[in-house]
């Protein structure tokens, strides 16, 4: 019988190729991969003589994808006056389940005066004498 290469391991070699073919074609496809990275699969065949005659093949198949294309996005932060609260959110995003509030206090929380209990804007100039 013939060796060929969709012979190979009883058919395995080339089984794993053709998955290995998808996953290239599903990161190609993918909009959240580099759209730029080059792609690739290597096959190795490692021959290895034993002193009977026979030969031992050890064959395996790696693929190269690409990674995350790059993005970026605005995070706001600030500090409630009141309760020293510290909240990041995420710049023109309106969703809510997308905002994030962190609720841990710094490791040397400072202490905040509560008696001005003021309605509107605070004069940070004013606040700050």
């Amino acid at each position: 019988m013939a060796i060929s290469f969709d012979s190979i391991g009883g058919g395995s070699l080339a089984e794993k190729f053709r998955i290995a073919l998808a996953q290239i074609g599903r990161n190609i496809l993918d909009p959240n991969m580099d759209p730029d990275a080059d792609r690739g699969m290597t096959i190795t065949l490692k021959f290895k003589p034993k002193p009977t005659g026979a030969i031992d093949v050890h064959y395996e198949v790696k693929t190269k994808l690409a990674g995350f294309k790059k993005s970026e996005t605005t995070f706001l932060i600030g500090q409630d006056l009141r309760t020293g609260r510290i909240e990041i959110s995420e710049y023109g995003n309106n969703q809510p389940q997308a905002t994030a509030v962190a609720t841990s206090q710094v490791d040397s929380p400072l202490e905040y005066d509560t008696r001005n209990q003021q309605t509107g804007p605070i004069d940070l100039r004013r606040a700050a004498n």
